[in-house]
């Protein structure tokens, strides 16, 4: 009796272990993006996903939870009046496959397989509107061997991954102020990315998101080898948003989306004169009316476009921005800054135009560094001059 007790128990140890499955199970992410031909974004395009699973919709850009398989994943995208784009996307064995194998035996690799447990999907899917494409499952890196009688191969670079593009003229690699939109922590990352060798790219999102990339060997395997397109790609995961790229190898390739065409900035007009009824005529300070031609440079409400300042002086720009007018605000390529608004300054000695009081202010802060006006009223008027090397 003892000795059929334990061959009972040994059965139900070897059923419990033999249906053990892949950890995860078989539902993942998958984050869409569709584009024009010319790479730019499309947003809003209707997108279906579907395998021997099921369907899922979403609208570019985005993500949902889609069940694994090894069949093919057919992703379509659609917005008029853009022809549609498809992508056919394969899915690879997920390592964690064969573990199961050893440890659960025939009968959870099989659970596996018929639940899609032991397959995934890249998580991002690029579809190029118009064009009918395939995408393979990126395969990891062969581990480097140790055996030094055998050469170590490594993934060599293309010559797409080499070529110096060409520049924007939009600012200097190493001119960490000048690049839009990133925070303390992205303004570090950037530091931090230059000093990298090439082939390199640097990508960011208005948001703040950013991206750097670096080498030809990604640290997520579903990520691209192309530091370029793995950059974009990092980026806009983790910002839900198309992403541009800022920088390529030694190359700023920033340019400023178009903005309206130039108009001039001038003070709303004088108020009437009042008659005089008093003995006297009574003098009264006549508004001082500003005119700047806009540049085009930036929006006035751009809070990440004004180049050099700390994010202290962001804070006192966006209460600028909300000033009356007539207004100024100035800026120093070293960080110094002012800003003014109103015909009455604190300082009666200080001159009523408030462009000429934030040049004065500025210079006054910066020891005598020359200063430039950033906006005046509701328009910009910088323009990025050329600097030497």
């Amino acid at each position: 009796m003892e000795r059929v007790i334990r061959v009972l128990a040994l059965i139900a140890t070897v059923a419990a272990t033999g249906c053990a499955s892949v950890a995860g199970g078989n539902v993942q992410k998958m984050y869409v993006q569709a584009q024009a031909a010319d790479g730019s974004a499309v947003t809003g395009a209707d997108c279906a996903l579907s395998n021997d699973k099921g369907t899922w919709r979403i609208k570019s850009p985005g993500d949902t939870s889609i069940v694994r398989s090894n069949k093919p994943m057919e992703v379509k995208c659609e917005k008029a009046p853009l022809p549609q784009g498809m992508v056919s996307v394969e899915s690879g064995t997920r390592g964690a496959m064969f573990g199961n194998i050893i440890l659960g035996g025939v009968v959870g690799a099989v659970i596996d397989h018929s639940s899609g447990a032991a397959y995934e999907y890249p998580e991002i899917v690029r579809v190029v509107m118009g064009q009918m494409t395939a995408m393979a499952f990126p395969r990891a890196p062969a581990a480097p061997t140790t055996d030094p009688s055998r050469p170590r191969t490594l993934p060599q670079p293309t010559a797409m991954q080499l070529a110096e593009p060409h520049g924007t003229g939009f600012a200097r690699l190493e001119d960490v102020d000048a690049v839009p939109h990133l925070g303390p922590q992205g303004r570090q990352a950037y530091r931090d990315w230059v000093r990298q060798p090439v082939p390199r790219a640097f990508a960011l999102a208005p948001g703040g998101a950013y991206f750097p990339a670096y080498g030809l060997v990604p640290a997520d395997a579903s990520l691209p080898s192309d530091p370029a397109e793995r950059a974009l790609a990092g980026c806009s995961r983790n910002a839900k948003v198309s992403c541009k790229l800022y920088a390529v190898n030694n190359t700023v390739v920033w340019s400023r989306d178009a903005v309206p065409p130039p108009v001039v900035a001038v003070a709303p007009p004088a108020p009437a004169p009042v008659p005089v009824v008093a003995r006297a005529a009574e003098v009264l300070p006549q508004p001082v009316q500003p005119r700047a031609l806009a540049s085009g440079y930036a929006r006035v409400d751009d809070v990440d476009a004004v180049p050099y300042i700390s994010d202290k002086a962001r804070d006192s720009y966006r209460e600028w921005v909300t000033k009356p007018t007539p207004r100024a605000f100035a800026v120093s390529d070293q960080g110094h800054w002012a800003a003014t608004w109103g015909l009455t300054p604190a300082d009666p000695n200080a001159s009523r135009d408030p462009s000429e009081r934030a040049l004065t202010v500025c210079q006054q802060r910066s020891k005598g560094l020359p200063c430039r006006l950033y906006a005046v009223n509701g328009a910009v008027v910088w323009t990025k001059e050329a600097r030497a090397d």
